[in-house]
């Protein structure tokens, strides 16, 4: 499957991807499973992001500033447009929705909501795609849920 391509303001996909595979996630601030999602998204931003990948947070709503400093986000967060013109291209039903892109426009990975395995699974594609170290980003012990529907 191949990944529709877009401009919202200074961010264009095809130009991030000659860097690198992009991670796209897809968030409503009002949304508690994105509450409870993004500060996963944000640890895989820490450990994995580099000149050659990157996570970007698209809001299906203006207050992106604010759920990014409220959930202590750190990767660039833009918003779609006001007719959710970009959440239609992928074709999006829940959020969180996250889509691992490769250079050649290829999703490599679709999670929709959080799954407790699904996200062991990315963390897993992206060290292979960025040739890192796998990240073990649910630690033994944490009392983490294994699905929170979104």
């Amino acid at each position: 499957m191949s990944a529709p391509d877009f401009k919202l303001g200074n961010f264009e996909l095809s130009q991030e991807l000659k860097k690198g595979p992009v991670l796209l996630t897809f968030y409503k601030k009002t949304c508690p499973t994105c509450q409870f999602t993004y500060p996963f998204l944000e640890k895989l931003h820490k450990h994995y992001t580099s000149k050659n990948f990157q996570v970007i947070g698209i809001g299906q709503d203006p207050e992106t500033k604010e759920f990014s400093k409220q959930y202590g986000i750190t990767f660039p967060m833009i918003s779609d447009t006001a007719d959710y013109a970009v959440s239609k291209q992928y074709h999006l039903t829940n959020v969180p929705t996250i889509f691992l892109i490769t250079p050649d426009k290829k999703i490599q990975f679709i999670g929709v909501g959080f799954l407790k395995n699904e996200f062991l699974e990315l963390s897993q594609k992206i060290a292979s795609l960025t040739q890192k170290p796998t990240f073990d980003i649910l630690k033994q012990g944490d009392n983490v849920p294994e699905f929170k529907a979104g």
